[in-house]
């Protein structure tokens, strides 16, 4: 390992492959928040107009904590890749406008993907299990036909920064600041009148149910995320070494502001601690995700990445499982929600084992998962650029 004053950058397709180590960390972790809603039927939410969650024990506490680091994580390393994706295909050959087809159509698949896979997979527990569990704090009087789950959502965000990604590193930082940082002025002025939120706060800012509107993932945030990866990425092609060293000084330093943050109490926080404890002190918003929240799993993420690309090769084997799965996500996303929930319905449908069950259900699932993301992964390799399997 190399201090930060003679460290030499790798490769591009190291840099590339560690991104994807990193993505595939935050699947496998993901897999274990979504294998205790299905197979535990335990999966608090930190919602921003609730109380904050309670726990059993700090296991189970751990449990879902560990988990944040998924969905900030895989926005922010999403805008990375766009940038990456871009830079690859000008240099083929493509136009500007072709890439920014081919991006805006893989965001509109996401979305269709959501829709037609991903959506009915939450409600099947609840239809056919006798101790069914909601998917979200989310209610309403009418039907929903705009649902912005995490993947609806993710393809919102590519059909936005598609036609985007020429912009300069600062335009996307400058977006990213403003994106993440409007939430948290906004919903102070909800608080205690939750009815005034509308149909375009829900869309864009808060979480819940609105006539035909139910958000999970409320875009603006959540773009602002993916727009600092866009922004680090642009760093990262233009001064790698610079962008290499500050990793784990800016990681380092989001941590000591989420810690400042929440000791001085008030803004960024949307919800306070309930006690004095660290698990409470740890117990952040993450629906939408409060300033804190963004700044306590982006801090671990960035930290993370630095040590990815830093580490020698006693961590190859681990870098090498992880990317295995980094590199066929959005099939492990849907792979692993499946097999969960007929896992849930065909074993676990009448009783919830204990967390230690939970533990080996997943770390099997996941196991069972790796040869077909590598077949998958194989698959798609092996067709041209234009193939319609490219899009996954």
């Amino acid at each position: 390992m190399s201090s930060a004053s003679n460290f030499t950058p790798r490769p591009a397709t190291v840099r590339l492959s560690a991104l994807d180590t990193l993505r595939g960390l935050i699947m496998v972790l993901m897999a274990l928040d979504h294998a205790s809603f299905f197979i535990s039927r335990v999966h608090p939410f930190e919602y921003w107009n609730m109380g904050l969650p309670h726990y059993q024990d700090a296991g189970w506490f751990f449990t879902r904590w560990i988990t944040h680091l998924c969905a900030p994580g895989f926005f922010f390393l999403m805008g990375a890749g766009l940038v990456y994706f871009r830079a690859s295909r000008l240099e083929a050959g493509w136009s500007e406008t072709r890439v920014t087809r081919h991006l805006m159509g893989r965001g509109a698949l996401l979305i269709l993907v959501s829709y037609v896979f991903e959506m009915v997979v939450w409600l099947l527990p609840e239809r056919f299990s006798p101790a069914g569990t909601s998917m979200a704090p989310i209610s309403g009087d009418q039907m929903p036909i705009v649902v912005l789950t995490v993947l609806v959502t993710l393809g919102l965000t590519m059909l936005l920064s598609a036609p985007l990604l020429g912009l300069s590193r600062r335009s996307w930082l400058a977006m990213a600041f403003i994106a993440i940082m409007a939430p948290n002025f906004l919903i102070p002025t909800l608080h205690g009148n939750e009815g005034s939120a509308g149909v375009v706060m829900h869309l864009f800012v808060v979480p819940g149910s609105v006539g035909v509107v139910a958000s999970m993932y409320p875009l603006l945030p959540w773009f602002g995320i993916c727009a600092l990866g866009v922004g680090f990425a642009h760093l990262l092609r233009n001064d790698t070494n610079r962008a290499l060293r500050a990793l784990l000084p800016m990681g380092l330093a989001y941590l000591v502001g989420f810690a400042g943050i929440r000791y001085g109490g008030g803004f960024g926080n949307l919800m306070m601690p309930t006690g004095n404890s660290l698990q409470s002190f740890l117990t952040v918003i993450k629906y939408p995700p409060s300033l804190a929240f963004c700044l306590l799993t982006l801090g671990i993420n960035l930290s993370l990445l630095s040590l990815i690309y830093r580490a020698g090769s006693w961590l190859d084997p681990l870098r090498r499982l992880l990317t295995g799965y980094g590199q066929a996500p959005l099939f492990f996303y849907l792979a692993h929600l499946w097999l969960f929930c007929l896992l849930r319905l065909a074993i676990f449908r009448d009783a919830a084992p204990d967390r230690w069950v939970l533990y080996a259900v997943w770390l099997g699932g996941v196991a069972l998962l790796f040869p077909a993301c590598g077949w998958f992964r194989r698959m798609k390799a092996a067709r041209p650029p234009e193939s319609f399997l490219r899009l996954f």
